[in-house]
């Protein structure tokens, strides 16, 4: 790494590691649990999430108020910029500061680069988004995933396209990220156990907002469906790019698309897969849906459900360990079956989230609507959680 650039991350993360919020101010001094919410922080799509961690900390050190022996919650929030060598240096931070768990970090490359400092250091790593299943596959103890990996989204996305959107000649635009190159190579080979048809991949650059020259070579080679397997911030540029050509193929968004206003009034053919189950009927969601709103004047979206989930369950793990200690606490997360927003939620020794569920959704107008429930196992398939 460049010297200048070393010297501009070290200057970064100095600054970044001053920054630690704070839950509501109590009198008890007894035991702190800290936990870390690193992301790219300057995304306006990170701001929901953050929000979720907190308000999930906040929750849980005004039931403490009331128990003069209960554990207290701090939150330490990092922003790494989506840069590995940043990331790692927070990871280094938190491993001596002893924290007792991190949500985090976003980005697949961000989640493999810190992976091992945070085995080293037994603090268990709890991932909120679809990052390459090759991060639980690292053979840590302390990695975790509360929603499913590419493996399994690739599965379900295959599914879709063939079973019910009947593509016959797919063409699959991801972009050169670790994380789309592995969804887009799996998402081919599961289509390719599906159908006979052939299907294609076009490459554009992680950084790019230009999808001009893809989706003309989309259309150039008779696409029936697209779909898009690059970063959740691409999807507006990609979205505009198909208004802007008059596209009418059919187009099947990855996961995190309900969380953008991805709308064409011109193009009714428009599919997102998102991970979990019809969440309106779950009475948990709601609860959360409305306190969300009420103490910050929005509705949450899918990541912040998500990062919710992970912060409300590594919560239970410290107390239900009763130790603040981040090796115990990664102890208790491999035997926990948490009640979550809406189902349960427990991990494979890997780490990786069982039977995990998607729903598919479609544009109507100006709202997402869901169309169909997808699981590795139907019959598996946990329900809403009941209290």
């Amino acid at each position: 790494m460049p010297q200048s650039e070393n010297r501009m991350i070290r200057a970064i993360a100095v600054a970044l590691l001053l920054f630690v919020s704070l839950g509501p101010a109590s009198a008890n001094t007894g035991r702190v649990a800290v936990i870390g919410f690193v992301a790219r922080q300057s995304e306006d799509i990170a701001q929901r999430p953050r929000e979720a961690v907190k308000m999930a900390i906040d929750e849980a050190n005004e039931q403490a108020d009331k128990n003069s022996d209960a554990i207290h919650f701090v939150l330490s929030v990092q922003d790494d910029q989506g840069n590995p060598h940043l990331s790692i240096f927070i990871a280094n931070y938190f491993a001596k500061l002893h924290i007792s768990g991190v949500i985090g970090p976003w980005y697949s490359t961000t989640s493999m680069a810190t992976a091992k400092i945070y085995s080293v250091a037994h603090i268990p790593q709890l991932n909120f988004t679809s990052s390459t299943s090759l991060f639980t596959k690292l053979g840590y103890k302390t990695t975790f995933r509360v929603i499913g990996g590419t493996d399994d989204l690739a599965r379900s996305l295959a599914k879709v396209a063939v079973d019910t959107l009947h593509g016959q000649r797919i063409v699959v635009i991801g972009n050169d990220s670790s994380y789309s190159t592995a969804l887009t190579a799996e998402i081919i080979s599961e289509i390719s156990k599906r159908s006979q048809n052939a299907s294609q991949v076009l490459t554009v650059n992680a950084q790019t907002s230009d999808f001009n020259a893809a989706l003309t070579s989309a259309v150039n080679k008779q696409a029936d469906l697209i779909i898009f397997s690059a970063y959740v911030r691409q999807k507006e540029d990609f979205l505009k790019a198909a208004k802007r050509l008059g596209i009418k193929t059919t187009i099947l968004f990855n996961d995190g698309a309900i969380n953008l206003p991805l709308f064409d009034e011109n193009n009714p053919n428009i599919y997102a897969l998102e991970p979990g189950l019809l969440l309106e009927k779950c009475p948990r969601w709601k609860s959360f849906h409305q306190n969300f709103q009420r103490r910050f004047g929005h509705p949450p979206n899918a990541l912040a459900r998500n990062t919710y989930n992970a912060t409300s369950m590594l919560i239970a793990a410290i107390r239900q360990s009763d130790s603040t200690d981040a090796a115990k606490v990664t102890d208790y997360l491999h035997q926990m079956h948490y009640k979550g927003i809406a189902g349960e939620i427990a991990f494979s020794p890997e780490g990786t989230l069982l039977n995990p569920t998607y729903t598919l959704y479609h544009t109507e107008g100006q709202k997402w609507q869901p169309v169909q429930f997808f699981a590795a196992n139907m019959k598996a398939a946990s329900g809403c959680a009941k209290d």
